[in-house]
């Protein structure tokens, strides 16, 4: 094969490429800056889901491993950098920020050197750039003024995917073999990040190699992820991956998982989605004329993809939609005039789009570290671990109980209510508690005061059970950290505890049906739980 380059006029001088660089340096070392000069983390919604983090994060640093030890969707390697630091060591909330630096610099590098060889060196910064500021954030991404560790793995996980869409779906100037491994290692991460991320993006990654030619590229990601999973097999056995194709099945099929986006389709014609769809439909068309139906497809499987992504992450962030600009601004350069102007006019439309989305991410840090740290206190209050992790104090003591008191007969806005929990021939109150760290710290409070189940391992019947971190307590194996039903776990467990009002009753419900079955002995009943030995 040539190695004289298929686009001369890509290649960037010398002294830009190293200007690049330097930037890129820069920015990073002012984001890792920023972040680490608090020593904490700083939230300010999404507890509950925080709380669902620092119980994996602490059952990894001990030693579980996701699927075998404990149930969830997600792979290992949306914890694993993170829980290494832990067990090296770092407390929790230092080692989620220096795994976020380290993983946003790698992927920084990587998507820059990448870049330059495809499109001008300002540009090839801004993608490098905007995914050291996606790794980096303290925010789940949305435009919202708020501060979370939320859903981080869907972060990482666009970071990756746009680095090997970059360079599959991008003729570069040269065909190197070191690209086709980062393409294969970004694959395997999304696959063992979050799933829905490769199953969109790798038919995407596969098409775009080909229709650009790079063949060579093709064959060594495919060589180089074949070759992660075959060592993962080795070292984890084969079980693991039945293990975790378990998990995937068990939360596709569960009843109380809802469909996070309401449908691709129906997302795809909101309101928010209506103007980034006409105007991709009008580059698709711009795009197939004079012989561009190849970028045409590529666009539209691009768009298409990442609808899908977003769509599975509750809340719809369309980061997809910056680098479908991006692409569009790379694609326009060779176009001629008229095609060239429609094409930068729709790239900066799409750019509009998604510009609160983008600015909230890269804001978040210095808002972090702004943040007045007197109203905070621990995620995990009343416990000794955990406690750089931090939550504005009005959340983290937050208690209250809504009442759903329905007789099941009369509609409300012309929807059926819900039958009242049933368990054991006993109706329960219809009722739901605030998810707060300030729930499970009293009912591991009222345990510790009576005495009870010091050094057991309960099962909780509801969507969240992170109660062993605020007491005295074994974390329960086979459990699901974020049920949707079941009983995950009860066959390790020693007691079984039902709230009086549970975080979730849609879940606590079907909990309660399979618990129906089981032999249990009433030990207590409070006001906030009970608790029954197995």
């Amino acid at each position: 094969m040539s190695t004289e380059p298929l686009h001369p006029d890509q290649t960037a001088p010398v002294a830009d490429i190293r200007r690049a660089w330097v930037i890129l340096a820069i920015v990073w070392a002012a984001f890792a800056v920023v972040i680490l000069i608090p020593g904490n983390v700083v939230i300010t919604s999404h507890w509950g889901d925080a709380l669902h983090l620092v119980d994996i994060l602490d059952r990894m640093s001990q030693g579980q491993q996701p699927h075998r030890d404990f149930v969830t969707p997600l792979g290992e390697w949306a914890f694993s950098p993170i829980s290494a630091l832990m067990a090296a060591g770092l407390p929790t909330g230092r080692a989620y920020l220096a795994a976020q630096i380290l993983l946003a610099g790698g992927l920084g590098a990587a998507g820059l050197a990448i870049a330059l060889r495809r499109m001008p060196w300002v540009w090839a910064v801004l993608f490098a750039c905007a995914i050291v500021m996606t790794t980096c954030a303290l925010v789940h991404g949305r435009p919202e003024f708020s501060l979370s560790i939320n859903v981080h793995y869907n972060r990482w996980s666009w970071a990756l995917g746009f680095v090997a869409l970059l360079a599959a779906l991008l003729e570069p100037d040269r065909v190197r073999t070191w690209e086709g491994v980062v393409v294969g290692a970004a694959l395997a991460g999304l696959a063992l990040i979050k799933i829905t991320y490769f199953v969109a993006f790798l038919p995407l990654v596969v098409l775009g190699l080909a229709v650009t030619g790079q063949i060579r590229s093709l064959i060594v990601a495919l060589a180089t992820g074949a070759g992660i999973a075959v060592l993962l097999t080795i070292l984890w056995g084969a079980d693991y991956w039945q293990a975790y194709l378990g998990d995937l099945l068990y939360v596709a099929g569960a009843d109380a998982r809802p469909n996070a986006g309401g449908g691709v389709l129906r997302m795809m014609t909101g309101p928010r989605m209506l103007a980034p769809l006409a105007l991709v439909a009008a580059a698709a068309v711009v795009l197939c004329q004079r012989g561009g139906q190849r970028k045409g497809l590529l666009l539209v499987g691009t768009f298409l993809a990442g609808a899908f992504v977003s769509d599975q992450n509750a809340g719809f962030d369309p980061l997809f939609l910056g680098f479908v600009a991006l692409l569009l601004l790379v694609w326009g350069r060779r176009q001629s005039d008229g095609r060239h102007v429609a094409l930068t006019v729709i790239s900066l439309g799409l750019g509009v789009a998604v510009a609160p989305n983008l600015f909230n991410l890269a804001t978040s840090p210095v808002r972090a570290a702004l943040a007045d740290r007197s109203g905070f206190v621990p995620l995990v209050i009343g416990g000794t671990r955990h406690q750089d992790i931090l939550l504005d104090r009005s959340a983290a003591l937050s208690a209250g109980q809504s009442y759903l008191g329905f007789d099941g007969q009369r509609a409300f806005f012309g929807q059926q209510l819900p039958a009242p929990v049933e368990f054991q021939g006993e109706a329960l109150t219809a009722c739901e508690s605030l998810i707060s760290p300030a729930f499970f710290a009293s009912i591991a409070a009222d345990l510790a005061e009576r005495d009870l189940a010091q050094g057991q391992t309960i099962f909780v019947a509801d969507f969240l059970s992170p109660l062993w971190l605020f007491g005295d307590h074994p974390p329960l194996i086979g459990a699901a950290p974020w049920s949707y039903g079941g009983l995950n776990g009860v066959e390790n467990a020693d007691l079984v505890l039902i709230p009086v009002c549970p975080n979730r009753m849609s879940v606590h419900r079907l909990i309660l049906e399979a618990l129906e079955e089981t032999p249990m002995t009433e030990l207590v009943s409070t006001p906030l739980y009970r608790l029954y030995a197995l």
